[in-house]
């Protein structure tokens, strides 16, 4: 859905207006958080654009492949679309490999730049000795309570508020445990038509999925941010979940984007629709 003022009318106006004065390529993207990914990563001859909103980047691309203006591509989360099978209608838009950016990030070695920065060694160390899992799968297997929610309201249209699904208030600062019954339980008692049983049972009935496509990316900033203030570090208040991604932002190597899908996407677009470039070499 579009989160600002744009539209996917304004989309494509503002890059025909851009096109112009600008021979090279568009990149449009979501929104704010996603240009600062990109603007370090794109090279010189690409122009970003943001798109306030995946409704908008997808919208937008599709007005203008009608009018054949080229060299524009759509970055956009996945949202679960690979799992239920969307289809963009355009292929100059790709998405996420997994649920979103921020997933691609945690998935990375930009997560261990985390824990060096801001995690304490010997409580990791206890941690993974106790739990019998690393950081990165503990993160995810957390995660994952959240996002199988999330995806089974998306896939059987459960009546069921989003906003209610608030991640601190389920995670336990102690212990980092999180407290599923305790979520059920909330998101039916706030507003759900649905009962226990019929959300319990829609979960259980998912479709095997890779969990980095059902898993949100924000979730799982939120929930290392409150690993880290006892589990896993000893982080303050003064540290906010836009520090943790911060540093997950600058942390991702060109080794780790050449080893994404997308990366595969975008040099396979870049290929198809020469001589336009998005990627710096």
């Amino acid at each position: 859905m579009p989160t600002g003022h744009k539209d996917p009318g304004t989309i494509a106006s503002e890059i025909k207006m851009m096109r112009t004065e600008h021979a090279g390529a568009f990149l449009v993207v979501e929104g704010v958080t996603d240009m600062r990914f990109w603007r370090p990563r794109r090279c010189e001859e690409c122009e970003l654009v943001d798109g306030e909103g995946k409704h908008n980047v997808i919208g937008g691309i599709r007005r203008l492949d009608g009018e054949r203006i080229d060299g524009v591509l759509g970055i956009v989360d996945d949202d679960c679309d690979s799992l239920m099978d969307v289809d963009f209608g355009t292929a100059n838009v790709v998405g996420t490999d997994g649920h979103d950016l921020e997933c691609l990030l945690c998935r990375s070695s930009a997560l261990e730049k985390v824990l060096a920065e801001y995690g304490d060694e010997s409580k990791i160390s206890r941690f993974e000795r106790d739990a019998g899992t690393d950081v990165r799968g503990a993160l995810l297997e957390r995660a994952l309570v959240f996002g199988r929610l999330r995806f089974a309201a998306l896939r059987d249209g459960l009546d069921i508020d989003s906003s209610a699904i608030r991640v601190p208030r389920f995670v336990d600062v102690e212990t980092w445990a999180v407290d599923e019954q305790g979520l059920l339980h909330a998101v039916v008692k706030d507003g759900s038509t649905c009962d226990e049983e019929v959300v319990e049972r829609c979960i259980g009935q998912l479709p095997v999925a890779d969990p980095w496509r059902v898993v949100r990316g924000h979730d799982m900033v939120r929930i290392l941010r409150i690993g880290l203030g006892r589990v896993l570090g000893n982080v303050g208040a003064g540290v906010g979940q836009e520090h943790i991604s911060s540093i997950l932002r600058s942390g991702f190597t060109p080794a780790d984007l050449q080893a994404t899908t997308l990366w595969t996407d975008m040099r396979a677009w870049e290929a198809g629709n020469h001589p336009f470039r998005i990627l710096q070499d």
